[in-house]
C-alpha cells in the first residue's frame, strides 16, 4: 500500500537498484540452480545470460541440454567452432538433451569430421536425447552416421542421414527411435538398428520418397509402430512392410506405395489399429490378382483381433472390393470403428458391420452423394445393431444438396440399443431440412437422442478419427 503523500511511481534509480539486487539474488544460487533456470530459456538466451557478468560467463557451458542449428549463423566456422566449445566431452557436467539442425550452410564446411567428434563427445558425456536433422538439399558423404554404441540414449530422432550397416552396435536403454527420410544402405540395415534396441517401445517410421525398399520390423519389446510411406518419386524395387512384434498395442500404417503387408503381431482387444493403404494398386485391380487377394486376406486376418479400428476412404474402397469376391473374417472384439468412405460404397458398410457382431461405437465420414434410389436389401441387420451398438456419430462430406437420409434411416430403424446419433455436414441442406426428415424416421430405441450440429462445416473425422469434441450451443437435440 502507498503511504499518503508518497509518489505511486518508481524512478529509473530505483528501478535499477532492485534489478540490480534481483540478479544479486540469483547469481548468489548454487550452480545446479542457476543451470536449471537458464535451461527453460532458448538457446540464444540462455548464451546471452554469459553478458551478464563474469559469475555467469560459462554458466550456459554447464547446461544439460542444448539445440544448435547451423542456420542461426552466418559464419560456419563460428557455427562448428561454437559447437566445439559446448561439445568439448572433457566437460565435467553431463549432456540429457541435444538436438542438432545441420542446413544448407553446414555442407560449406570443407571437413565433415566436426559432425562425427560432436556425437562421439555426446556419447562420452552420456547422451540420453539425440536429435540429429540435417535438413539440406545436396547429399554428402559427412551425412552418414556413426554411433557405434550408446549405453544411455533412450530417445533418438534423425531425419535426413545416411544409415548404413556399420552405423549402429547395441543401444540397450533407448525407447523411443524417431525415422524421418533417411537413406539406408540395404534393406536388412533397418531390420538391424531396430534389433540393437532390445528395451524399444515406440517407433514412428517416415520413408525417404526415394526409398522403394521393404521394412522389416522386428521387435520383442515394441508397443507402438507408425509407418508412413509417401508418393515415390523413383521406383527401384518392390516396397513392401513386414512386422513382427508380439507386443504390439498400437499400429498406424499410412502407405499407398507398397505392394505387401505381412503382420505376424498379436494384437488382441485393446491394440489401436489405423490403416490407410490401397497395395500400390488402383481400383479393382487388386481384385484381378490372385497373389495380391491372398496377402490382403492374410493381412486383415492378421488385426481381426483388434478392439479400435481406423480405416481411410482407400482403404475402405479396397475392403469393399474385396468383399465382393470372399468373405470378410469376423472382427470379434471390435468396439470401436472410425472409417471413411464414399457413399457409392454405404451399401458395404452394412456388410463390414456385420463382421462386428459387438461393435459399440461407430465414427462414420461419408464422402460424395448418392442421387439415385438404394435397392432394397432383404438381408438381416448386423448383430451388433441389436445388441451392442450404442453410439454413431457421422459427418457428411457432399457436393450434393441433400444429406444420406437412407442412411440415417437404416441405423435408426434397426438399432434396438442405439443412445446417441450425432449428425453433422458441410453442405447447403438447412437444419431444418434435416429436422423435418428425421422427424419422419421411426426409431427402433426409443431411448435414442438425435444431436444435430448445425449446417457449418466440422472438422472432418480423419485423419483420425476424433470425434466432436464439444457439441457448442448450436447443437439441437431430438
Amino acid at each position: 500500500m502507498i503511504g499518503k503523500g508518497k509518489s505511486k511511481y518508481v524512478s529509473s534509480k530505483e528501478l535499477s537498484q532492485r534489478s540490480k539486487e534481483d540478479g544479486d539474488r540469483i547469481s548468489n544460487l548454487p550452480d545446479h540452480l542457476i543451470c536449471q533456470i537458464i535451461y527453460l530459456l532458448s538457446t540464444e538466451e540462455a548464451v546471452r545470460t554469459s553478458v551478464l557478468s563474469t559469475r555467469w560467463r560459462h554458466v550456459w557451458l554447464w547446461l544439460p541440454g542444448f539445440e544448435l542449428s547451423s542456420r542461426k549463423f552466418s559464419d560456419t566456422n563460428a557455427f562448428v567452432s561454437f559447437g566445439d566449445r559446448f561439445l568439448d566431452y572433457s566437460r565435467v557436467t553431463c549432456i540429457r538433451k541435444l538436438k542438432l539442425t545441420l542446413g544448407d550452410n553446414a555442407n560449406t564446411v570443407k571437413d565433415g569430421s566436426y559432425f562425427t567428434s560432436w556425437i562421439d563427445a555426446a556419447i562420452k558425456l552420456k547422451i540420453q536425447h539425440l536429435d540429429i536433422d540435417w535438413a539440406a538439399y545436396d547429399f554428402f558423404t559427412h551425412r552418414r552416421l556413426r554411433l557405434h554404441s550408446c549405453e544411455t540414449l533412450v530417445y533418438l530422432r534423425l531425419s535426413n542421414l545416411f544409415l548404413d550397416d556399420e552405423v549402429f552396435v547395441v543401444l540397450p536403454c533407448l525407447k523411443t527411435m524417431y525415422l524421418e527420410q533417411n537413406w539406408y544402405s540395404s534393406e536388412t540395415n533397418l531390420k538391424k538398428l531396430i534389433s540393437s534396441c532390445p528395451v524399444l517401445e515406440n517407433l514412428n517410421i517416415v520413408a525417404s520418397n526415394s526409398d522403394a525398399q521393404v521394412y522389416q520390423v522386428h521387435s520383442r519389446s515394441l508397443k507402438r509402430l507408425s509407418i508412413e510411406r509417401r508418393i515415390l518419386k523413383v521406383l527401384d524395387g518392390v516396397p513392401g512392410i513386414v512386422i513382427d512384434a508380439p507386443l504390439l498395442s498400437c499400429l498406424s500404417i499410412h502407405d499407398h506405395e507398397s505392394k505387401t503387408f505381412i503382420v505376424k503381431s498379436n494384437l488382441e482387444s485393446n491394440a489401436k489399429l489405423y490403416i490407410s493403404l490401397n497395395y500400390g494398386l488402383v481400383g479393382s485391380d487388386v481384385i484381378k490378382s490372385v497373389s495380391s487377394r491372398s496377402s490382403f486376406r492374410d493381412f486383415l486376418t492378421g488385426i481381426s483381433m483388434v478392439g479400435d479400428m481406423i480405416i481411410s476412404q482407400s482403404t475402405s474402397q479396397l475392403i469393399c472390393l474385396y468383399s465382393k469376391l470372399e468373405p470378410l473374417p469376423q472382427f470379434e472384439y471390435m468396439s470401436r470403428l472410425c472409417v471413411s468412405l464414399h457413399a457409392t460404397n454405404s451399401i458395404w458398410l452394412k456388410t463390414f458391420l456385420r463382421s462386428c457382431p459387438n461393435l459399440r461405437s461407430l465414427i462414420l465420414e461419408q464422402i460424395g452423394y448418392v442421387n439415385y434410389p438404394e435397392p432394397q436389401s432383404e438381408e438381416e441387420s448386423p448383430k451388433c445393431f441389436l445388441s451392442s451398438l450404442e453410439f454413431v456419430d457421422i459427418y457428411f462430406s457432399s457436393q450434393g444438396r441433400y444429406i444420406d437420409m437412407k442412411l440415417v434411416s437404416y441405423i435408426l430403424e434397426n438399432s434396438a440399443i442405439l443412445k446417441k446419433l450425432t449428425l453433422s455436414w458441410d453442405h447447403h441442406s438447412t437444419k431444418g431440412e434435416i429436422i423435418k426428415e428425421l422427424l419422419k424416421i421411426p426409431r427402433h430405441s426409443t431411448k435414442c437422442e438425435v444431436v444435430i450440429l448445425g449446417f457449418k462445416r466440422q472438422a472432418p473425422l480423419s485423419p483420425w478419427c476424433k470425434a466432436h469434441q464439444g457439441e457448442g450451443p448450436d447443437a439441437t437435440y431430438l
